[in-house]
């Protein structure tokens, strides 16, 4: 429950759009085709691996095929969810766990397709869980200032005033058109809402030489170029993400944001208006006293 204003209502209240999550979704479907396909196949796996150059390791062998390329099927995604989100949380987290599974297999006697049926197994609850953190996300645009706040595992919470809302972005994508979802970023004087793109280059010239006689002398010469771009971005809790129809919600908050822009004009023009009759009624009394 959000604790309201004074004079303060609710405008709307919205959710991220279900297909928003779609690259998550995709991230855990992905883990369970790909494992499944290796179950479908295993026996092909094995009739190569006995027609191939390693066939002399014989059984020990083709466990470790399995346990190489469950390995590279559940590393390499995770890396490159890494890099596009610019968080190591993913490659660290799926490396412990092809850590933990591989030594759980040999210390326990498992069979390396188990490895397979676990990571099925998890991307069934990565499916069920990125659902609850997709619910978890409540946005509430007043008339006062914008709430997102986010009770997965925790709570966090962030109010923006429309007074402090410098510029509104709205990013729709190809699925965003046909589900009709979008992103809505308020950005704020304090950079709130932005991020960063960097595009660096380094080059490096070195070179030794060994003194006849004495020790080895040697040098480098290095240059560094970097360009960045700030640019509309945010976290989920903190922007109005994949939310269904984001030119409504667009327009709730310009237009909560022009009538801000009006108030301090109106409120101006109040005070000459009530100066001018406190003067006109102050001229009346003198009038009737002379």
């Amino acid at each position: 429950m959000v604790e309201l204003l004074k004079n303060e209502r609710i405008v709307l209240k919205t959710k991220p759009h279900p297909v928003s999550f779609w690259p998550y979704y995709v991230f855990f479907i992905y883990y369970i085709i790909i494992s499944l396909i290796i179950i479908t196949n295993t026996d092909s796996i094995v009739n190569w691996f006995n027609n191939s150059v390693l066939s002399f390791l014989g059984v020990t062998g083709i466990d470790v095929v399995f346990v190489a390329i469950w390995w590279i099927i559940l590393i390499v995604p995770a890396l490159l969810v890494s890099i596009i989100r610019i968080s190591w949380r993913w490659l660290i987290l799926y490396v412990l766990f092809a850590i933990t599974g591989t030594y759980l297999m040999y210390k326990y006697g498992f069979s390396p397709i188990d490895l397979y049926y676990a990571t099925i197994a998890i991307g069934f609850i990565g499916i069920v869980l990125t659902d609850l953190y997709r619910r978890s996300h409540e946005y509430i645009l007043t008339n006062f200032r914008i709430i997102a706040m986010l009770g997965f595992l925790g709570l966090k919470s962030r109010d923006v005033f429309y007074s402090k809302i410098t510029d509104v972005f709205t990013e729709q994508g190809m699925l965003g058109k046909v589900f009709n979802y979008g992103t809505v970023i308020p950005i704020t004087p304090a950079g709130i809402g932005t991020g960063f793109d960097a595009a660096k280059v380094e080059v490096g010239v070195g070179g030794a030489k060994k003194v006849p006689a004495g020790p080895t002398v040697g040098g480098g010469v290095a240059i560094e170029g970097e360009k960045a771009v700030t640019v509309p971005r945010g976290r989920s809790s903190f922007i109005l993400y994949g939310v269904p129809n984001p030119e409504q919600v667009r327009k709730i908050v310009l237009e909560n944001m022009a009538a801000k822009e009006e108030a301090p004009y109106l409120e101006r023009t109040v005070e000459l208006l009530e100066k001018l009759v406190e003067e006109k009624e102050e001229g009346k009394e003198k009038g009737k006293k002379e």
